[in-house]
């Protein structure tokens, strides 16, 4: 496996050169740029793999004959992303390459912002055994891409084992055994059982999809187009969140103004004894806190009525239009993903995001008891968008937060579940038909 140091040492060599596509030898030359590459790298919640993906975007400029001062590279906060990103498209001044969620792809496209890079994601196909059909698809638009896969991740079940070992109690199987396990072993308010996300983030819309799922709900069917929220399995996933807030109590009361990275913190802190999230988790404890680290488990999800579901996260690199040097963005996205350098972001930042080549899973790194579930949760895991695909009207759904609105009016407000699921269905619908025309 390479490392930091070992890229940056080779960074400007034949050698280096060799393991990836000279997309940025067209046109070697430039010294008299006008525009400054601009990267904006949205924080990885793991401050390591901050620093890698720095080091890289920095040892790829130095390969392609940019000067350190020719590059804008910046980590913003994940609060701050949209909002900023939003701004520069509308005053024409995006950055050159960012990191986004699945959904943004199709969005942003839909908008007429993205460079196509099909050439690019087909050439990056061949590699490693190939994308996961869902990362591939999630940059798809009739037959040509405009995003390029970056990772693919399930949200596991974080769990304190240790609090559960000291118990004697087995991990939950399903969502009523987690109620239960909460309420043995949580001591509030300095330690709660579950750490769900509520506020209004993609987060919770993510997490209450999840819940949905198992209660045999789901946002639309498979046609792509027809709005399926309004249903009885909804309308009780909706209903058992409400008792775990309200009648258990095993969720924060402060979880309803929580930002993507509240559970995060709540965890990190030894405030909770689960949470549902993507890996950043675990790899920021790698650093920050070695004892929890080492007492970390990650676990399927609950089972509900409707079954054992997992839920799968895709992040892809983004390349703007407005970008005077296309193929230097190419190059850098190119030199990301290029297996040896995306292993040591994989890896030494201890499994941030899982690979999204299906070939990048048999180092000893994978084989570690903590990600055994990892494979599975991968191969039955789901999107947002199921019984759909991830296309421009889901991404909408989860930036107008329909779902995780939804538990507010029932939380916040006092309404009846089927009251906001009914509210929640109806705004689907009109984005899913909006989108209908032309996309």
């Amino acid at each position: 496996m390479w490392t930091r140091r070992h890229l940056i040492r080779q960074a400007g060599t034949a050698a280096v050169l060799a393991t990836t596509a000279p997309w940025w030898l067209v046109r070697r030359a430039h010294a008299a740029r006008g525009k400054k590459l601009t990267v904006w790298s949205p924080a990885a919640l793991a401050p390591q793999v901050d620093k890698i993906l720095q080091e890289q975007c920095y040892a790829y400029a130095k390969q392609a004959g940019i000067k350190e001062s020719e590059v804008d590279y910046s980590i913003i906060g994940v609060a701050q992303i949209l909002p900023k990103l939003v701004a520069a498209l509308e005053a024409g001044n995006p950055p050159d390459v960012t990191r986004a969620a699945a959904g943004d792809v199709q969005r942003y496209r839909s908008q007429g912002h993205l460079l196509e890079v099909t050439d690019l994601v087909e050439k990056l196909h061949k590699l490693q055994g190939g994308f996961f059909p869902v990362s591939r698809e999630t940059v798809m638009h009739k037959g040509r891409a405009y995003g390029v896969p970056q990772s693919v991740s399930p949200r596991p079940l974080v769990t304190r084992l240790d609090i559960l070992d000291a118990a004697k109690v087995a991990p939950p199987k399903t969502w009523a055994e987690l109620v239960e396990v909460c309420k043995k072993l949580q001591k509030p308010p300095k330690l709660t059982g579950y750490g769900m996300c509520l506020g209004l983030h993609s987060d919770a819309d993510n997490e209450l999809m999840n819940i949905i799922w198992s209660y045999g709900g789901k946002l639309v069917e498979a046609d792509n187009k027809t709005v399926a929220l309004h249903s009885p399995g909804t309308v009780a996933a909706i209903q058992s969140v409400t008792d775990m807030y309200n009648k258990h109590k095993i969720i924060p009361k402060g979880a309803i103004g929580w930002d993507n990275t509240g559970n995060n913190k709540a965890y990190q802190s030894r405030q909770v004894i689960f949470v549902v999230n993507a890996t950043s988790i675990y790899a920021h404890l790698a650093e920050s806190d070695k004892e929890l680290y080492n007492v970390t488990g990650l676990l399927p999800l609950p089972a509900g009525p409707g079954g054992a579901i997992d839920s799968l996260g895709t992040a892809e690199w983004l390349l703007f239009k407005h970008n005077p040097y296309p193929e230097v963005a190419k190059g850098l996205v190119e030199y990301y993903m290029t297996p040896e350098n995306l292993r040591v972001t994989i890896e030494e930042g201890d499994g941030r995001w899982g690979p999204p080549y299906k070939g990048m899973y048999d180092s000893d790194f994978w084989k570690r008891p903590v990600f055994q579930h990892w494979r599975g949760m991968l191969e039955r895991g789901r999107q947002f968008a199921y019984a759909g695909v991830t296309n421009a009207a889901s991404s909408e759904v989860i930036a107008t937060q329909v779902i995780s609105r939804t538990m507010h009016r029932v939380l916040v407000e006092n309404w009846e579940a089927e009251k906001a699921v009914e509210e929640a269905h109806k705004k689907a619908a009109e984005i899913y038909a909006r989108h209908q025309v032309g996309s």
